[in-house]
């Protein structure tokens, strides 16, 4: 049985799921296309979370999830920290998401819902799989000039993970240079 390879959401399909979705959804849609966040990762940020200047927004995920791990000894490995992941506020719909932010009290979760409503949301929207913006928001920084090292500490993932990313997309591109 062959997988189906993913691709990434073009800023078309975004936008018509941003459509369909209720506003209470958008925000949460924004960040996720442009972060590539997993979706307990994006559930449990807070207000405090999120950092301002004049021309970016910067996330702060703490520790990702997924870099837990048990050491040899028995003892555990709390997971890694990463940078802050800066947004430009010049990105398209990004200002749903800075005013979501910026309505939301100190200390409380920004979206207030569970993991069983996010999925079921951005699937009725039409974005599906998560790891469809996972791969939208890789490949969109990896196009834009960002080195590995920053997008393997952003996202939390390792450069093989990287590069099966990488592998997807430029297996899709050769498939259709190769129907031209």
């Amino acid at each position: 049985m062959r997988r189906k390879l993913l691709q990434p959401l073009t800023f078309e399909e975004f936008e018509a799921a941003l459509k369909k979705l209720k506003p209470a959804y958008k925000a949460y849609a924004v960040l996720i296309y442009y972060t590539g966040m997993r979706v307990s990762e994006a559930l449990r940020l807070v207000k405090e979370d999120f950092r301002f200047d004049k021309f970016y927004m910067y996330v702060d995920v703490g520790i990702r999830l997924k870099t837990r791990r048990k050491r040899k000894d028995g003892t555990v490995f709390p997971g890694k920290r990463t940078k802050p992941l800066p947004l430009s506020l010049e990105q398209p719909h990004l200002e749903i998401l800075v005013s979501k932010v910026k309505y939301t009290r100190k200390g409380q979760r920004v979206f207030k819902f569970n993991r069983a409503t996010a999925w079921r949301q951005m699937k009725r929207a039409g974005l599906g799989y998560n790891h469809h913006a996972r791969l939208t928001a890789i490949t969109s920084f990896l196009k834009a000039g960002r080195n590995i090292a920053d997008i393997q500490n952003w996202f939390g993932i390792s450069v093989q993970t990287i590069n099966s990313y990488i592998g997807q997309v430029d297996l899709e591109e050769m498939g259709a240079m190769k129907r031209s």
